[in-house]
């Protein structure tokens, strides 16, 4: 998937053809998990290069997408698809919202993210925080299993 790189916003054109299918492979149940990683992979690539194509589809995939990346280990291809679904999410906030716990607990997944991928799970994080108030965060997060909680807040400061 290099190959999304090197092509990047030229991949534009086939963004229609490609992506319902690598959506329906991420959503199939039973799906063998090193196929789900790297669909995760190649969606968050893609969306890295075209997210205007494909951020109007994020509420059809976040959910499988974060739980298919949030066992693997920190690695390039993890940084760039987690870019991708950044990107996505800044074009596309709402189609995240439902599934923003899922999100939550993706980014809680990373060990060592570089600086600038930190930075932009944090402006994510603040952002959602920020947009449904102290209250409402506080409601939200209550959900979340204390591990996660303390890690956002520990890593985070949400």
């Amino acid at each position: 998937m290099i190959i999304l790189f090197c092509v990047g916003a030229e991949m534009q054109p086939y963004v229609g053809m490609v992506l319902p299918n690598l959506v329906e492979i991420i959503n199939r149940p039973n799906t063998p998990k090193t196929l789900l990683e790297n669909t995760a992979i190649t969606i968050g690539r893609l969306g890295f290069v075209c997210p205007q194509e494909v951020a109007p589809q994020l509420q059809h995939f976040i959910r499988p997408w974060c739980t298919s990346l949030r066992n693997i280990r920190d690695n390039e291809e993890k940084d760039s698809a987690f870019r991708g679904i950044c990107v996505m999410i800044g074009v596309n906030p709402a189609g995240v919202v439902q599934d923003f716990i899922f999100f939550c607990d993706a980014v809680a997944s990373w060990v060592s993210p570089k600086e600038d991928l930190r930075d932009m799970f944090c402006k994510i994080l603040h952002g959602f925080k920020d947009q449904v108030g102290e209250e409402n965060w506080q409601q939200f997060s209550e959900q979340f299993p204390p591990l996660l909680k303390e890690r956002l807040s520990a890593c985070y400061g949400v």
